[in-house]
């Protein structure tokens, strides 16, 4: 077990470190070490665990990593998790604001953000394009997406009543198919 939270310890330090961007930009990196690498996950329950990952409050790679380390060693694990992948962002902050305080105004660091900033919405792009491949499923599950992002881009509504119309779409797609 000691190996266990150590190893969750790592990996979770390891992509909180990282990954720029965000908790969306750390979900393909997730995947790859939980379910393609360590087999702690299923495919189908990654998927569940980035789901309601996004609808509870919360950054979606702090509740990921509590889950996974949940799931993987218990409560302790999801201590651990949650740890590593935060620690790194604690502690570039202090760094970073200590540091651009500064060099505030510098061209060179503004074009570094530039470019790593272009690097994070890749990383978004593709972990949406990753979960789109294996969360939509089915005409139903097309339309949903394309009415919930209709919701959120087109009419600016809040992306929980997104996530709660596909939750309603998605009840009633299974009453109507159990009669």
């Amino acid at each position: 077990m000691i190996k266990q939270l150590g190893d969750l310890f790592w990996i979770f330090f390891k992509i909180g470190a990282f990954t720029f961007g965000g908790g969306l930009a750390m979900l393909p990196l997730i995947q790859k070490e939980v379910v393609d690498k360590r087999g702690w996950v299923s495919e189908a329950d990654i998927l569940d665990i980035f789901a309601i990952s996004q609808s509870v409050p919360g950054v979606i790679a702090i509740n990921s990593a509590i889950f996974i380390g949940k799931r993987v060693t218990g409560l302790k694990g999801a201590v651990v998790a949650t740890l590593g992948v935060v620690l790194p962002a604690f502690v570039s902050i202090i760094l970073i604001i200590t540091l651009l305080m500064g060099l505030r105004g510098n061209i060179v660091v503004e074009k570094v953000f530039t470019g790593i900033r272009a690097a994070s919405a890749a990383l978004i792009l593709l972990a949406a394009v990753k979960l789109g491949r294996t969360a939509i499923k089915g005409k139903t599950g097309y339309v949903v997406a394309l009415i919930s992002f209709g919701m959120i881009v087109i009419f600016d509504i809040h992306a929980m009543w997104a996530v709660a119309f596909g939750g309603i779409v998605g009840l009633v797609t299974f009453w109507m198919n159990r009669e």
